[in-house]
């Protein structure tokens, strides 16, 4: 059964994430290598203006999630967390995070932010962590692989056929992964945002949240529909029918290895966000070439819908992380002014800037330096048509079943059979009356 599977897999993740607690400072933060560059660099100007020290909890992207998790059920987590924003509803609703409304209205810089943008690190109408960056998701794909196969540039695929037919000239051309598009259980959340979402959302007619995993009026998961099969239909069409990606690289590749796997060419197509514009070269821009010589490399189009009549012709969905209090620190005064030195205006805008990621404030995203750079411009226009996650209690233990539904189809398995596993495992989580069926 899928539900067995995915609570071997996440007792097993556990064991493995279980390293010792950190040890105290005054203050301490923990958060992944990804974002080194913006926590380190305000944590220096903390330290500077307050004589205190805190301890970095550097943490590898992989795996970090599952750490997270057990650092603030085991009581050990640090007084501030790097948190996905889908999870802030998760751990806001367990007592995990501190409410920051009363503090954050003392702080000249709120202003800045946007309920719109705020809400995704909010729950009940409270907020509880600072967003660092929002993201839109694209399709990356190697030039060299493309004049190779002789695709004309600038692609801009209007159908997953499409799609498909590139990935069969890339694999006649010789590209060992035509088309990766993230599955399984170990790209966790990229699974579910990059792959499956994003495929998903332009899978059947735009009608309510028919293409959604969650019907959001009704409060109920959508344990089948006509776009989940056609969503899974693609995943086995690329992995099992056509094989245009070995399925081990979502297992056997790290976050390095799938940059260099794109950099190099041996991916021809990469479904993933606009965050990689710097990170295929390491998030910390310390490696970054020119934009001119970026865009000699690679190029991004926007993932189209299926192309049947009346679908949705591109699709999107943004998420991005945030920066939380611990709701057991000792001193939450002194984690605030860690926190609002982390996200105080000239830290935030040169980190922002230099990582090309898309602002979350009002002055950062009119700042000079944002405004003149050609690729923010470009890809913050996707986010015109976007859509957010179901960031709701349970929406975790959701994804970790449709992840593992897509590991499900790369090891083989009907759609009609994983779909049945995906429902069952759903009601078994959550109860009959909270699981719907679309026809």
């Amino acid at each position: 059964m899928l539900k067995r599977h995915l609570l071997a897999a996440t007792a097993a993740a556990a064991i493995l994430a279980g390293a010792a607690a950190p040890v105290f400072a005054d203050m301490s933060i923990e958060y992944m290598d990804s974002f080194a560059p913006l926590v380190e660099s305000g944590v220096a100007n903390y330290e500077k203006a307050t004589g205190q020290k805190v301890n970095l909890v550097r943490l590898p992207d992989d795996g970090y999630q599952n750490r997270v998790a057990l650092d603030l059920a085991s009581g050990s987590a640090p007084d501030l967390i790097l948190v996905d924003s889908f999870l802030v509803s998760e751990y806001a609703g367990t007592n995990y995070l501190a409410p920051l409304d009363d503090m954050l209205k003392g702080w000249d810089q709120f202003k800045y932010y946007s309920k719109g943008l705020l809400d995704v690190a909010s729950y009940n109408g409270h907020i509880y962590g600072l967003p660092t960056d929002t993201d839109v998701r694209m399709l990356w794909y190697n030039r060299a692989d493309f004049a190779k196969a002789g695709i004309s540039e600038p692609w801009t695929p209007k159908s997953w056929d499409d799609i498909i037919a590139a990935a069969e000239k890339l694999k006649a051309a010789g590209v060992p992964d035509a088309f990766v598009i993230p599955a399984g259980t170990k790209q966790e959340e990229a699974t579910t945002m990059q792959g499956v979402y994003m495929a998903l959302l332009g899978a059947d007619k735009p009608e309510g949240d028919r293409n959604r995993l969650r019907v959001r009026a009704d409060d109920k998961w959508i344990g089948d529909s006509p776009a989940l099969r056609k969503t899974l239909a693609l995943y086995k069409e690329v992995y099992v029918d056509k094989k245009l990606a070995d399925g081990s690289v979502n297992y056997t590749l790290d976050t390095a290895g799938v940059n260099k796997a794109m950099l190099d060419g041996t991916f021809g197509i990469y479904a993933s966000g606009s965050w990689q514009n710097a990170c295929f070269w390491g998030c910390d821009g310390k490696n970054a070439p020119s934009q001119a010589d970026r865009d000699k490399l690679v190029a991004w189009t926007p993932w189209p819908g299926n192309g049947e009549p009346g679908n949705k012709t591109t699709t999107n969905i943004s998420g991005g992380w945030t920066i939380d209090i611990n709701a057991k620190t000792a001193d939450k005064d002194a984690a605030f002014k860690l926190l609002t030195s982390i996200f105080d205006e000239k830290n935030f805008e040169d980190w922002t800037v230099a990582n090309h990621r898309m602002a979350v404030r009002s002055d950062v995203a009119s700042s000079a330096a944002y405004s003149a750079d050609p690729y923010l411009a470009k890809a913050t226009a996707l986010a015109q048509d976007t859509t957010g996650r179901d960031t709701v209690p349970g929406y975790q233990k959701v994804s970790a079943l449709i992840q593992q539904a897509t590991a499900e189809i790369l090891d083989g398995k009907s759609v009609d059979d994983v779909v049945k596993e995906y429902h069952d495992a759903l009601v078994d989580e959550f109860g009959a009356d909270k699981v719907v069926t679309l026809k």
